[in-house]
């Protein structure tokens, strides 16, 4: 045995604490005395009302006893009639028939800090009194479910409102309750020395609740006298197998807030391993052992991260334990969080892995269902986000998110779905630079195909026939009035003398003409060059028209017959609209036959020259409106 043990062995046995086994009784509280009031305490329980009548139920002027709802160490706790309100509430007093004045004592401080206490995880105090024998009574509401020890030991007797199925669920909410109780008595001053699972009572309807505060001690002075005082302990008290070494020693100087974090500490312990912190075959090996105060070891079942908090909690020094009862609490709501966001996580990667192999079945050369995939994809991606936004830090669900983004976008830009890509990279967890310099040569390449389109949609509009068809078949028309009333005007006038032919008039005639149209044109050039194809027609029908103009012109200066250079100007339509039959609408080579064969009669008959021409410039204009007359229903195409 070790000085220090050999010392504290002496120190226990000088404050007369007997050595025993603990082997079945491991949670047995050990209670120190206690600092006698300024007031006798005969005198204090006399003043309290008498609550208990020995006698007929009829003279008892508060309460009725009706049995026993359980006993402990030191007290008994009766199940009793509040005859006023008649409601039943529990009484508890001091075991046995002739109590000493210190646990009565004991009795009384009880009474007076949960009373002080009210809080809706501590047990409420109805008031205080004494019964026909003089002994005091506590009158508490009486509540009844599962002690916490119970629920540790079998799940299955959690209270239904309790998730008995998820037991370490069910203990870490239980703390966090018993963490709010904890938390306020700090704040009233008062520690209560004695945490435990048997001191948790579990409610049917989901209360939980912090019993049996008869050794909690107030670490500020109390002006009253009623409390008793932590800087007054002078030996150990509480359960020795939960016990903080502070407690051990039984300095009361030592005690603070921080000795109910270890206690919480060690009830976690218990809630994960199913035994106390501390054990031993004597009274004095478990004290012993809660002196050293070895670091706590978990299985692998047990989650790291609440042996994490229940290491802190536990540690030997209080400068490094939880700064309170609250902080505590946290520490389990975070770890509540993060085991929701593990979970999100797992149920994440189990989508994630449907992903892949619907992946890897497309990549081999199956077909897949596109709703199937992205059904999958948003219910992955749901679920690692989720788990992300309760714990921002989770590794797990970022890297699984990452992969599947990633998955998914080298699909898209497999497909070349550059929309879709990019909105997929933008969510990336972390930036990709592979990805991004993908979607960069992706959008390049869509650019340039794009380009290439518009220029190929562009040659396609422009030798579309359809384009600018209303418009043609309106040029073609008036074409073809203009230039057969003024050819058939020409031809009858010649016949009847009135037209003495003669080149200066024939000039004048075709620039005239020449003029009229190419004035048509100009004035309607928006419609008449609705594409390419178009205004080449057009333009070639001017320059057809400047062409015969010089061709006149070159005939009269070679003072050639006038008939035979309209013979030559007639080939010269045909030639025209043969040509434009070639280079861009076959129909047209049936105006350009009209022409021949005028040409060809001309030749033939001299004398109708004139008629033949102008039933050919009718003829040839007429067969280009009907070539290019809109079929029935059809819409311009401009």
């Amino acid at each position: 045995m070790s000085e220090a043990a050999e010392a504290l062995t002496l120190v226990w046995k000088t404050l007369g604490i007997e050595d025993h086994p603990v082997e079945e009784v491991r949670t047995v509280t050990m209670r120190s005395g206690v600092r006698p009031l300024n007031t006798s305490t005969e005198e204090l329980v006399q003043r309290l009302p008498r609550l208990l009548r020995k006698g007929d139920a009829d003279t008892m002027p508060e309460l009725r006893i009706k049995g026993t709802l359980g006993e402990g160490g030191m007290g008994l706790v009766e199940l009793a009639e509040q005859l006023s309100l008649g409601r039943d509430v529990a009484v508890k007093r001091v075991r046995g028939e002739s109590p000493s004045l210190s646990a009565t004592l004991i009795l009384l401080r009880e009474g007076w800090t949960t009373g002080l206490l009210e809080h809706p995880n501590i047990v409420p105090v109805y008031t205080l009194g004494r019964n026909d024998d003089g002994e005091p009574v506590i009158v508490m509401k009486k509540i009844s479910g599962t002690s916490w020890l119970e629920i540790i030991e079998d799940p299955g007797a959690a209270p239904e409102a309790f998730d008995a199925e998820d037991p370490l669920s069910l203990h870490v909410e239980v703390l966090t309750q018993v963490c709010n109780a904890i938390q306020f008595a700090h704040r009233q001053g008062v520690i209560h020395r004695d945490l435990k699972p048997e001191n948790v009572m579990l409610g049917e309807f989901g209360e939980v609740y912090v019993l049996d505060w008869g050794i909690a001690v107030s670490i500020d002075d109390d002006p009253t006298g009623r409390l008793a005082l932590a800087k007054e302990v002078t030996q150990p008290t509480g359960t020795p197998a939960y016990m903080a070494p502070e407690m051990v020693k039984g300095y009361g100087e030592e005690l603070g807030t921080h000795t109910d974090i270890f206690l919480l500490g060690a009830i976690l312990f218990e809630a994960l391993t199913g035994e106390p912190p501390y054990s031993g075959k004597t009274l004095f090996a478990v004290m012993m052992n809660a002196h050293d105060c070895p670091e706590p070891t978990f299985d692998e079942s047990v989650p790291p991260e609440l042996a994490a908090i229940c290491k802190k909690a536990m540690a030997r020094d209080p400068e490094d334990r939880f700064e309170s009862a609250w902080a505590f609490r946290d520490a389990l709501h975070q770890y509540r969080r993060n085991r929701e966001a593990r979970r999100l996580a797992r149920q994440g990667d189990d989508r994630r892995a449907e992903v892949v192999d619907l992946l890897d079945l497309e990549r081999s050369g199956h077909p897949i269902e596109e709703r199937a995939l992205y059904k999958t994809f948003g219910e992955c991606r749901f679920a690692y986000e989720q788990s992300l936004e309760i714990s921002p830090s989770n590794a797990s669900a970022r890297d699984g998110l990452q992969l599947v983004l990633e998955g998914v976008t080298d699909r898209e830009l497999n497909r070349e779905a550059h929309k879709a890509a990019s909105l997929l990279i933008a969510d990336f967890p972390r930036p990709n630079p592979e990805f991004q310099q993908r979607l960069d040569e992706l959008a390049e390449k869509l650019d340039a195909r794009q380009e290439h389109y518009e220029e190929l949609q562009q040659i396609r509009h422009d030798v579309d026939l359809e384009v600018g068809r209303h418009s043609r078949t309106l040029f073609a028309s008036v074409m073809g009035i203009i230039w057969g009333v003024s050819s058939f005007s020409l031809a009858f006038a010649i016949e009847k003398s009135y037209f003495v032919l003669s080149y200066p008039r024939m000039m004048y005639h075709i620039v005239s003409l020449t003029t009229v149209v190419a004035l048509a044109t100009y004035l309607g050039r928006n419609h008449f060059f609705a594409n390419e194809v178009n205004r080449r027609l057009i333009l070639a029908i001017l320059a057809t028209f400047g062409c015969t103009t010089l061709g006149r012109f070159l005939g009269w200066k070679m003072e050639l017959p006038i008939l035979s250079t309209m013979t030559m100007e007639m080939l010269t339509y045909g030639t025209v609209a043969i040509i434009l039959a070639v280079t861009v609408d076959k129909r047209v080579a049936l105006a350009g036959v009209t022409f021949f064969a005028a040409s060809l009669l001309s030749a033939i008959w001299p004398p109708l020259l004139f008629w033949f021409f102008a039933t050919a410039n009718v003829l040839g204009m007429g067969l280009m409106v009907w070539i290019w007359w809109p079929e029935e229903g059809e819409k311009a195409i401009c």
